[in-house]
C-alpha cells in the first residue's frame, strides 16, 4: 500500500490501538474539568520553567505522567535526551491543547480499536483512556497493571502481545504462541 494511499484516505485502516493516548479536551468536553486542569497547571509550569531556560523543565511532564522523582531516577543517557528534545515536546504540548474535537466525533471511529492504558498511570490519563473506549462505538479498553504512560519502555512484551492479539482479532489470523509480535 502507498504511503499517499494513506494519506489521501485511499486506503482505511482495518483497526486502531491507541496507547495511553491523550486528546486532553476530552475531558473538559466530557465534563471533568477538575483533570482536565490538572494537565493546565502541569503545562503553565512546564512551558515557563522551559522559557525561563531551565534545561530540566521536561521534569515536569516526565514526572506528572509517571510519578515523583521519575525523571531523577531516568538514566543520565535518557535524561540528557529528555533536555535536548524539549523544544519539540513543547511544540507537541501546544498542538495537543489545541486538539479541540466535538465529543460527536470519537463516535465517528467505525473501526476496532483497541484503547491501552497503564493500570498506574496518572488518574487524568486513567479517565481518557475510559472516555474514548466510551465514546469510540467499537472500542475495547485493556489496562496493563502496573503500567504508567510509558509503556512501550516499560512493558514492552505485554504491550506487544496485546496489539498482536488485536490485529490477529482484526485480521483473522491467530496469533503465534510463545509469539510477542
Amino acid at each position: 500500500m502507498a504511503v499517499a494511499d494513506q494519506i489521501l484516505g485511499r486506503r482505511k485502516p482495518a483497526s486502531l490501538v491507541l496507547v495511553e493516548a491523550n486528546p486532553l479536551d476530552i475531558l473538559r468536553a466530557g465534563g471533568d474539568q477538575a483533570h482536565y486542569d490538572m494537565f493546565g497547571a502541569m503545562t503553565k509550569v512546564y512551558f515557563a520553567e522551559f522559557e525561563a531556560g531551565r534545561p530540566d523543565a521536561a521534569r515536569h511532564v516526565i514526572d506528572f505522567y509517571a510519578g515523583p522523582g521519575t525523571f531523577d531516577a531516568l538514566p543520565q543517557k535518557v535524561r540528557d535526551f529528555v533536555v535536548a528534545t524539549t523544544a519539540s515536546n513543547i511544540l507537541d504540548w501546544a498542538a495537543a491543547t489545541a486538539f479541540r474535537p466535538a465529543l460527536a466525533d470519537y463516535n465517528a471511529i467505525a473501526i476496532p480499536t483497541l484503547v491501552v492504558r497503564g493500570g498506574d498511570g496518572h488518574p487524568a490519563m486513567l479517565r481518557i483512556a475510559e472516555l474514548l473506549a466510551a465514546r469510540i462505538p467499537r472500542a475495547t479498553l485493556t489496562t496493563i497493571e502496573g503500567g504508567r504512560h510509558f509503556l512501550p519502555a516499560t512493558h514492552a512484551a505485554a504491550l506487544a502481545h496485546l496489539i498482536a492479539a488485536h490485529v490477529a482479532s482484526v485480521s483473522g489470523t491467530p496469533v503465534q504462541q510463545g509469539s510477542n509480535a
